[in-house]
């Protein structure tokens, strides 16, 4: 949830209600939650947040997010506006104490899989993309209308999801004080991962690099390149159960609550939408997994054209 009120904070002006609440990040996630509402219609919802509190990663390394500065009030009093929002739109919100909401979206991910759904991760966290799954994960940044998939994330870090881990733990990440290889940039670490599999055997293979500051520089920083590999993964194993039902969109909205906030934030339009019936896919319908097939045949194909249309 943070996310997406931390990226509207700063992409709006700052915009008030007539009583001098801030509003334009509690208006730009709602933006983005019914724009996903209105192109996706997902069938299943669910909201997560960070804990308060420095938890294991800070165990690991004091310094990590030591860098980041205290959320400004009116920043702090929307992120409690937006959940109020989303709680009376009925969508369940997941925290847990000593875990970044990352390590909560992983391992619902991973549940959301083993139950043969198809999973959509809205945010923009470079992290997440390890998540990423042919035909089953994707990572959506909904205020750039960009989904990424395998292609896009080979295209991005030059590396399968997969292996993005081990790109993160050399090149480090500024933004959580997470401190890399000095010198290795994301394509010199893509072309190292690719050449030796992962950031071991970089290190194992110190005597194949033959550019002597290249080599000094991953020879002297073995240590902060795997502890930055445990701080950029991802947890698989947080106390978070995935009950499909409570997650169906819609079936909980709270239209009254609704309509209270929306006065009192002054969102006009948003309260001219509250007659419509919810987004979502009817409660009784069940989702099924999707089932893929390759077709490289003409008459497979038109086979298949045929059997759509009637």
């Amino acid at each position: 949830l943070s996310n997406y009120v931390f990226r509207a904070y700063h992409a709006l002006p700052p915009l008030t209600n007539s009583r001098g609440e801030p509003t334009n990040a509690t208006l730009g996630t709602l933006n983005m939650l019914n724009r996903m509402i209105e192109d996706h219609r997902p069938r299943y919802l669910a909201v997560v947040m960070d804990s308060p509190g420095r938890g294991f990663r800070a165990e690991i390394d004091p310094e990590y997010k030591a860098n980041r500065s205290k959320a400004p009030p009116d920043l702090q009093q929307q992120i409690v506006r937006t959940r109020e929002i989303f709680e009376a739109y009925g969508v369940p919100i997941f925290k847990q104490d000593g875990l970044e909401a990352d390590d909560l979206i992983a391992t619902l991910t991973k549940k959301a899989v083993a139950a043969g759904l198809r999973v959509v991760v809205a945010s923009t966290d470079k992290d997440l993309l390890q998540l990423v799954e042919k035909k089953r994960v994707f990572c959506w940044d909904a205020m750039r209308n960009k989904v990424y998939g395998p292609p896009e994330v080979v295209k991005k870090f030059g590396v399968p999801p997969e292996k993005v881990r081990h790109v993160l733990a050399l090149i480090g990440d500024t933004s959580d004080n997470v401190p890399g290889v000095p010198g290795v940039g994301p394509k010199t670490a893509a072309k190292l991962i690719d050449r030796f599999g992962d950031i071991e055997g970089v290190f194992s293979h110190l005597d194949e690099i033959p550019q002597p500051k290249l080599n000094q520089n991953l020879t002297e920083h073995q240590d902060a390149a795997r502890r930055a590999f445990e701080l950029v993964g991802l947890r698989l194993d947080a106390e978070a159960e995935l009950d499909l039902k409570a997650l169906v969109y819609g079936q909980n909205r709270d239209t009254d609550k609704l309509r209270e906030l929306f006065t009192e934030l002054q969102f006009t339009r948003f309260l001219d939408m509250l007659d419509d019936a919810p987004a979502s896919v009817p409660p009784e319908a069940e989702q099924r997994p999707v089932e893929y097939r390759v077709i490289v045949a003409r008459e497979e194909l038109e086979g298949l054209a045929a059997s759509i249309r009637k």
